[in-house]
């Protein structure tokens, strides 16, 4: 029958997860800002205009749980790709509905715009599909965050190993030397009882026999 293991297993199981995990969230975090932040700054050069700080952190917020679920434990192409594709256009998306909610469509928005009339009412900012150039700029945001994204965090790694080797060295602590094995050295330390019963010579016995005349 198969046995459970043992508590101790358990909870040391437990406690090397516990860094993955906040490893994850981490990079998950970080993708989901630099990629929308990345898609702000090619929304507002692409003539979207300048969206409110606001709208960024939402979008990060919405965008940073599923970063997370699809940062592995391995760093891959495929998930910075759907991680900065989400972000691309979960912040185009967001901003088209924020300008639209507010009744004033933007004039830096019409190109979103398909046909002639334009209408002036809360959902008129929100065309789809969005202009040639709009594409453009998150097509090409998004290529600049995936290659960031994959190169910055292997020049991370490597230069907090670089710089973790380095302190080491510098601030290296002397290990203290082992102490030398000195084996005991017997002395020649006489015999004290055979010297005596050497120098003691027997003296009683029987009277030596006298001549007899």
């Amino acid at each position: 029958m198969p046995t459970a293991d043992p508590p101790h297993r358990l909870s040391a199981a437990v406690a090397s997860s516990r860094p993955a995990r906040q490893v994850r969230a981490v990079r998950g975090v970080a993708a989901a800002s630099v990629a929308t932040v990345v898609a702000a700054t090619a929304h507002t050069l692409a003539g979207g205009g300048p969206p409110p700080p606001v709208l960024v952190a939402v979008v990060i917020l919405l965008a940073s749980p599923v970063a997370v679920a699809l940062a592995g434990r391995s760093l891959a192409l495929w998930r910075l790709a759907l991680t900065v594709l989400v972000s691309q256009v979960l912040f185009h998306m967001s901003f088209a509905i924020a300008a639209g909610a507010t009744g004033e469509p933007a004039p830096a928005h019409a190109h979103h715009l398909v046909g002639p009339a334009w209408v002036h009412t809360p959902t008129a900012s929100v065309a789809w599909p969005p202009a040639p150039l709009m594409v453009a700029g998150h097509v090409v945001a998004a290529i600049v965050t995936v290659l960031a994204l994959h190169r910055g965090e292997r020049m991370l790694r490597a230069l907090a190993r670089g710089v973790r080797g380095l302190v080491g060295r510098v601030v290296e602590i002397p290990t203290p030397a082992s102490p030398r094995s000195v084996s005991p050295v017997l002395a020649n330390v006489p015999d004290l009882r055979s010297s005596i019963l050497s120098s003691e010579k027997p003296t009683r016995g029987p009277p030596r026999a006298a001549p007899v005349l």
